[in-house]
């Protein structure tokens, strides 16, 4: 291979190609910096006579399918005027370093995605422990975070129904914070007592579901006016009391009509616009026959639509009008529904001051279920918080 089209491959203006070495199992590449002569820092003058050199080695991105090694040759030189004997020094890489910035992000780039650490450290000739050191150890997985203005809670299964943890996410930032083992209210307190309280001081809004072992944790540390209720937990209780009323529905059906009714699951809360007219006639044949299941979705319409008010005070008269209305139906699931607004009113109608939503933290949470799968469960804990908080951070 031509010496230039190497030297266009390592992209390293600083230095030339003096020669090379192509091994079995490695490439060797000598390089040495372009200038012939450096600046004396004692006396300012122009340094040309070498006196001695000595080598670095780096690693680089493979060539052909081959590890590469970099061998940086450095010199020193000495100043006839002050008799000083400087080295060189490079500017593309640092004092102490031993690979290039490109190999490390290719690495766990790879590494996040999935790759297996011991295919990786025979592609690029590293070994599988600086396969993990760079992927979790010296990334954004093993540095602590601080807490933020707005922080998500939820918790995700380490072994559904025995085991489960909990995640706290930084909202603004997008970023997570960390993870903890089990989600009861003492887990909770433990782990916020052991963050600074100059840190606590900072969280003004802690979005959490309807869990309360949650809320009584965030209501021990913070107090009662910093949880929101997420929005998307409200409608999803919503969503489950009006599936149970298209089940009792449904059962009432003959088989032909059982199966038509059945296909419109995903259009009953559509708006016009996003149905077509045959699509629109048959949906609103069905709410004419069954005024039960008219006023369950009515009553969720009305419900999505006062997540999208502005002010706190209209809002708060408009939910409790709401709140009436459920609790006065004749349907089970719309009482059930009043109870469950009722005893959360004054956390979801914070929702209309901070806007705030846990879905950055639910996007973790189907991150993480895919990390521990792809990893076979990841036993040893110390290594899965790594790999959590590697993998679902800004990388």
């Amino acid at each position: 291979m031509a010496i230039h089209c190497i030297e266009m491959l390592l992209d390293l203006p600083e230095f030339r190609l003096i020669g090379l070495t192509l091994g079995d199992q490695r490439i060797d590449l000598h390089l040495q910096r372009q200038a012939h002569a450096i600046v004396c820092p004692r006396c300012q003058r122009v340094c040309e006579r070498i006196k001695e050199s000595r080598t670095r080695s780096i690693r680089d991105l493979p060539i052909l399918g081959r590890p590469v090694m970099l061998w940086l040759h450095m010199r020193r030189f000495q100043c006839k005027p002050c008799q000083l004997r400087p080295w060189e020094v490079s500017e593309t890489f640092d004092e102490r370093v031993k690979w290039t910035n490109r190999l490390y992000c290719r690495v766990r780039a790879e590494s996040l995605q999935g790759g297996p650490s011991s295919q990786l450290a025979r592609r690029y000739g590293i070994s599988e422990r600086t396969v993990f050191r760079w992927t979790y150890e010296k990334s954004r997985g093993g540095r602590p975070r601080q807490l933020g203005r707005a922080i998500g809670i939820d918790e995700y299964a380490r072994r559904k129904g025995h085991h489960y943890h909990t995640f706290i996410v930084d909202l603004d930032k997008g970023e997570p914070i960390d993870t903890f083992n089990g989600r009861r209210t003492d887990d909770g307190i433990a782990w916020f007592k052991s963050r600074s309280q100059q840190e606590l001081d900072r969280v003004e809004v802690v979005v959490l579901d309807m869990s309360k072992a949650f809320y009584a944790g965030i209501r021990a540390i913070f107090g009662e006016s910093v949880q929101v209720i997420d929005r998307f937990h409200v409608v999803k209780y919503a969503v489950d009391a009006r599936d149970e009323v298209l089940r009792a529905i449904q059962k009432q059906l003959d088989e032909d009509e059982a199966k038509a009714f059945k296909k419109l699951r995903k259009r009953w809360l559509k708006s016009k616009d996003q149905l077509d007219v045959e699509e629109w006639l048959a949906r609103h044949a069905w709410r004419h026959r069954f005024p039960k299941l008219r006023e369950m979705l009515d009553w969720i319409q009305d419900l999505r639509s006062w997540f999208d008010r502005t002010y706190e005070k209209p809002a708060r008269e408009a939910l409790l009008k709401l709140i009436e209305r459920a609790r006065a139906s004749a349907q089970e699931p719309l009482n059930r529904l009043a109870g469950t607004l009722d005893r959360w009113f004054e956390s979801i109608v914070r929702y209309i001051r901070h806007r705030y939503t846990n879905g950055p933290t639910e996007g973790f949470n189907n991150k993480i279920k895919l990390i521990q799968r792809m990893a076979y469960g990841l036993r040893n804990e110390h290594n899965r918080r790594k790999r959590i908080l590697a993998g679902c951070g800004k990388t």
